[in-house]
């Protein structure tokens, strides 16, 4: 029997592990070798990124390599991986992080992670292997690849700033279509307002139409450094170019590619870093590749996907709606890169929904995205610290870096787990279930620079509310950043609250749970205002104060039922009518705290707090300890 492979420690400065790949047929029995090299100097090597497969599997381990003449044990994932990739007649350098780093070595896996940028970046290639072929895998490619040929063939019609949208041509999708705007191509954006027009005024048009590329960029860079994880736009997909792929001829298409996205790889949390830090990249299903400029094209639909249910609603595929926007969801954001560079408390927002054998690596993963402005100072990768310890210090440095308390909207309130104070993100993706959905005030944000193939160039707007007035966030914590000092206003008590409306409420339940508390807040004493509310100005609390675009597939009652998911409404000892966390109980105070954009609910504990959730809703200043 082979000897057990043993880690040799590495011996150069920023050195690195490769992998080379015997040669050999599918069935042959898989010899390696692995040797070191200078991060710097390393001969020419793809990585690969894969989905290791469930740790917790009885039949993980099982399947080995031979690795300089000894045996190592891998998955079964990566040992399919590995069949695939081995070239029939010559070797194939690669590296792969379970073969390539000691795993058990705390310190190198430390040394190894922070090279991870490094070494994706520095890749000729990297290969995203998804999994063995299925019965439908072959047909939900092509599906790609067909919409990433039907949109690059559309934009090559359009033109700004004298270049042609759809000039970034494969050989996947053929030579495409020429055009010109002397041929009928719209010159600058003009052209491809029209659609749009019933959405705007004139002035926002006219004002739109003069925006340069260039323009467009700045505002996108400097929003970004403001709110990058939160983008609105106007819902445009049923007049997008992608309208002829959402008809019900082509439901066997979509379901092969609910399938597809199903597997594991597309909710790890590694593959962000992995495609994103790529100079080129292909996805690998089986022995059929596609390029990831083609899957980056072709899902481009997501210039409105908040509308993308509404289509399905009358298919069967509507009955796993809540599971296939999910799935769709995590492969948007990794084809599209869009918060590539920008600020750690945006990606963390981004990244909650995915997956991490290690909930540490839900900060670690992405700290080499991290934009230049601050990155020189980013917390370390420690692999000797809890996970508490690492989470408090991540949002402690958001908060001093950043200036701004709106990382609370993220905290884990009473949800906390373990020894996480509730003032702390608890990052994994299990938490972010527990969450309800994000306030955004949509009506404060149409969008300035909107036009045909922006899925690239999306303004990121923010979520629209401005709680505190723009005062900036004073912070202080304690030796074991276990208590946060904030400067706030106690605004008002909890009186009532309505019942629960649940996880998945109906609009009915809602109005009823509503009235049902403004009822009883009469009947118990005059702290409402003299008149009840009325219908239009409930429902304006109801949906948090955004204003429904009469225009769009979203109804009022949908958006109703989103804003109120894991929320009930409350009534204030001042009179005020709200919605918070449906933990929120009587005696939990509101507060205004500074450098947060939302109200604040609190719970009195001693003569600290413990934060509850965020609140919206129609004294003095002092010191407020949140544990």
């Amino acid at each position: 029997m082979a000897q057990r492979y043993e880690f040799a420690e590495l011996k150069l400065s920023n050195g690195i592990r490769l992998l080379t790949i015997g040669s050999g047929d599918h069935a042959a029995p898989l010899q390696c070798f692995i040797t070191e090299h200078a991060i710097a100097e390393a001969p020419l090597y793809e990585a690969l990124s894969y989905a290791w497969g469930c740790p917790d599997s009885k039949d993980e381990g099982r399947p080995s390599i031979t690795l300089n003449g000894q045996q190592l044990d891998i998955s079964y994932a990566l040992e399919q991986a590995l069949r695939r990739l081995r070239k029939a007649d010559s070797a194939r350098v690669m590296w792969i992080d379970r073969v390539c780093i000691d795993q058990a070595n705390e310190d190198e896996r430390t040394a190894q992670v922070a090279l991870m940028p490094y070494i994706y970046r520095s890749a000729a290639r990297v290969v995203a292997w998804i999994g063995e072929k299925t019965h439908d895998s072959d047909r939900a490619l092509l599906f790609l690849k067909e919409m990433a040929m039907h949109q690059k063939y559309y934009l090559r019609n359009i033109w700004r700033d004298g270049e042609r949208l759809g000039s970034d041509t494969s050989s996947e999708c053929g030579a495409g279509v020429s055009a010109s705007p002397s041929e009928g191509g719209a010159n600058l954006v003009n052209d491809a307002w029209e659609p749009l027009s019933q959405y705007f005024s004139h002035q926002e048009i006219e004002g739109m139409k003069r925006l340069s590329i260039t323009d467009v960029r700045y505002k996108i860079m400097d929003n970004n450094k403001q709110n990058g994880h939160i983008l609105t736009g106007v819902p445009v997909l049923y007049t997008s170019a992608y309208h002829p792929f959402f008809e019900d001829a082509r439901q066997a298409d979509w379901e092969a590619l609910d399938n597809l996205f199903a597997r594991p790889w597309w909710s790890r949390t590694w593959v962000v870093q992995e495609i994103w830090q790529s100079r080129e990249a292909i996805l690998q299903c089986g022995d059929s590749k596609l390029k990831w400029t083609t899957v980056r094209k072709a899902m481009q639909y997501q210039e409105a996907w908040d509308d993308m249910g509404c289509l399905v609603r009358s298919t069967k595929r509507w009955e796993l709606w809540a599971t296939l926007k999910r799935r769709y969801g995590l492969a948007i954001h990794i084809s599209q890169k869009r918060l590539f560079a920008s600020k750690l408390s945006d990606l963390l927002w981004n990244i909650w929904d995915r997956d991490a054998t290690d909930p540490r690596d839900k900060v670690f993963a992405i700290l080499g995205l991290v934009g230049k402005d601050y990155s020189d100072t980013l917390p370390d990768i420690d692999y000797s610290k809890s996970m508490e310890q690492v989470y408090r210090e991540t949002a402690s440095f958001i908060m001093m870096r950043e200036k701004t308390l709106d990382l609370l909207l993220a905290a884990s309130g009473l949800q906390s787990q373990g020894t996480l104070p509730s003032w702390v993100p608890d990052w994994r993706r299990a938490a972010n279930e527990y969450r309800p959905a994000l306030f955004i005030n949509a009506s404060l944000m149409r969008i300035q620079c909107y036009f045909i193939g922006s899925a690239e160039a999306l303004y990121l707007n923010g979520h629209g509310y401005s709680a505190s007035g723009g005062l900036e966030a004073r912070v202080a914590f304690n030796d074991d950043l276990s208590i946060l000092c904030v400067y706030g206003l106690l605004f008002d008590a909890v009186t009532e609250v309505s019942a629960d409306c649940g996880a998945f409420p109906s609009y009915d339940n809602i109005i009823r749970a509503s009235d049902s508390l403004m009822r009883k807040s009469y009947r118990n004493g005059p702290s409402l205002p003299k008149a009840p509310l009325g219908e239009k100005e409930l429902k304006r609390i109801l949906t948090a104060g955004s204003f429904i675009d009469p225009h769009s597939l979203r109804t009022e009652s949908q958006v109703i039922e989103n804003v109120m998911r894991l929320r009930r409404c409350f009534v204030t000892k001042g009179g005020h009518f709200c919605v918070g966390p449906s933990k929120t109980q009587p005696g939990d105070v509101v507060s205004i705290l500074a450098g947060c954009n939302f109200p604040m609910v609190l719970r009195p504990i001693g003569s600290r707090f413990h934060l509850v959730g965020e609140a919206y809703g129609t004294s003095e200043w002092a010191s407020i300890l949140i544990q």
